[in-house]
């Protein structure tokens, strides 16, 4: 991902400067070597046999909110710094469940962090100016980020770094061991991935359908008909499956009502899903690589909040708020900005 030139001064005769997936194939044997040493000083962390750097290293750099700085020695890359965002709050539009549910799973309050992957530079060229360079560089642009935190791991004999770390501000915040153990080969694993319902022996309409649950009880979702309910990707105008700009099918976002908490299922025994937004020049609208839908308009009833419906039946969802050329306003976050319809507060006797 590309970002503003933070304005760090050079030392001669080194520079830094931020990546491109142009310099995936320079920072590649720079990665390899990094993993390398990880796994010489951390015999829980094995390098896989052929593993394809270069590609990882582009998967990286092209992500949203990931980023790579380069230390550079005489036009030559010779060391890397690899840091990305994210935010351990919900984004603001998560269905309500979602949200409960995310609230539930963590009892400390949300941080917005810039978490180090990880940072190498070659052997002959681990000077302490070099490497603060580099190292002051990914800090300024995550204070850009508005970052409360910043977290990375240290090898254990990294005293050098640790001492820098700790003359930049930074505090230990704690010590981790670890312990490998060799499994046979032909020993008999108990899974460790967490328990998943079984599905039903269904057909499914196409194979990339997703046969829905109840989000409360968790049993497989079915309409009036008792005939199980799916989830199926967008098209567009063509027929053809609508893709995210990382080439991902897009799946439509279900309408939610609040006082059942549950999917919103219509006359017809068809899913009611919210619009996809589109901006001006009628292209999808994403935001940190997820697409974004309109939002339902609510109302209250007895006091409680309700799906609003126009004189036809029909759910009414939010317009955007756009500028004078029709383009989309946006949250600093990037998200959309929604008109908010006028509340109706009704009671019924």
């Amino acid at each position: 991902m590309t970002a503003t030139t933070i304005p760090i001064a050079p030392i001669a005769p080194y520079s830094h400067r931020l990546a491109t997936a142009e310099d995936a194939k320079a920072i590649a044997p720079l990665w390899q070597a990094f993993a390398a040493e990880r796994e010489s000083i951390d015999p829980s962390m094995l390098v896989k046999p052929n593993f394809d750097f270069e590609k990882y290293v582009t998967s990286q750099i092209e992500k949203p909110l990931s980023f790579c700085w380069l230390l550079e020695h005489s036009d030559s890359i010779i060391g890397c710094l690899f840091i990305y965002y994210y935010d351990e709050a919900p984004p603001a539009n998560l269905p309500e469940y979602l949200i409960q549910q995310h609230n539930i799973n963590n009892p400390f309050q949300t941080r917005r962090v810039g978490s180090v992957l990880g940072m190498y530079v070659q052997p002959e060229h681990r000077k302490s100016e070099a490497i603060q360079m580099l190292a002051q560089a990914a800090i300024a642009h995550a204070k850009t980020m508005k970052v409360s935190d910043i977290d990375l791991l240290i090898a254990a004999d990294q005293t050098g770094m640790q001492a820098m770390l700790q003359r930049a501000g930074f505090t230990k915040a704690a010590v981790q061991y670890t312990r490998h153990y060799d499994i046979s080969t032909d020993a008999e694993l108990p899974s460790l991935h967490p328990p998943h319902p079984e599905l039903p022996d269904v057909e499914l309409p196409t194979p990339i359908a997703i046969p829905l649950r109840h989000p409360q009880t968790n049993e497989l979702l079915r309409n009036s008909q008792e005939e199980p309910v799916f989830l199926i990707p967008l098209v567009d105008d063509k027929g053809e499956l609508l893709k995210s700009s990382s080439g991902q099918n897009v799946y439509p976002e279900l309408l939610l009502n609040p006082a059942t908490n549950s999917w919103v299922i219509d006359a017809e025994d068809k899913l009611v899903t919210c619009p996809i937004l589109r901006d001006e020049n009628g292209q999808v609208v994403e935001n940190q690589g997820l697409v974004q839908f309109s939002r339902p308009a609510y109302q209250i009833v007895d006091g409680k909040p309700a799906l609003m419906r126009d004189e036809t039946g029909n759910y009414v969802f939010c317009d955007v708020e756009r500028d004078k050329q029709g383009k989309i306003l946006k949250t600093p976050d990037g998200f959309p900005i929604f008109k908010q319809p006028q509340i109706q507060i009704r009671t019924y006797a």
